[in-house]
């Protein structure tokens, strides 16, 4: 799985105080909707340990680590858990940072999952307010590609990225 991500930490690296204030933030769901999206999201976050989990590699711009959602705590904490998530060997975090500008992938957030087996057609996903869009065409996946090998090269290394995170846990620390 290969994501970029422009807002928000994705739901697969998320704590639950993290995924609990930004359901909140929608302000139209119920606390016990909320509850059950976070158990979803924390149930769904096993894959990535897994006994042979996949491949997870993390584009995040640098609005998503700096704003602060829930609390700076909560921020925080979530930061952390983004340095010990790094440390996995199937896991790789880069920052794309305010500096470099506009990039490939300026449309906004997506994910690229790819599969073992070469029957099954890889596809990308996009969020939307109110619905989900998943794309296999060859054509939309080529352009996806692009678009994340774009930020990709425009991004941090993984090394560099941690020590970036690491300077903004620094600063929420004081």
């Amino acid at each position: 799985m290969r994501t970029y991500e422009c807002q928000v930490v994705p739901g697969l690296l998320q704590t639950a105080d993290y995924a609990e204030a930004i359901f909140r933030a929608n302000r139209v769901r119920t606390d016990d909707e909320i509850r059950a999206r976070v158990t979803a999201r924390l149930k769904r976050q096993e894959i990535l340990n897994r006994v042979d989990p996949p491949r997870y590699w993390v584009i995040l711009d640098e609005a998503a680590i700096r704003r602060i959602v829930g609390s700076p705590e909560t921020m925080l904490v979530q930061l952390r858990h983004l340095t010990h998530m790094a440390a996995r060997h199937n896991i790789d975090i880069q920052v794309l940072p305010f500096e470099e500008g506009a990039h490939t992938a300026t449309t906004g957030s997506f994910v690229i999952m790819d599969f073992p087996d070469s029957r099954d057609a890889s596809l990308a996903y996009m969020d939307t307010p109110t619905s989900s869009l998943y794309l296999e065409e060859d054509h939309d996946l080529a352009e996806f590609d692009s678009m994340f090998g774009g930020a990709q090269g425009a991004a941090l290394s993984p090394d560099k990225s941690l020590k970036f995170i690491r300077t903004i846990i620094d600063s929420l620390e004081k």
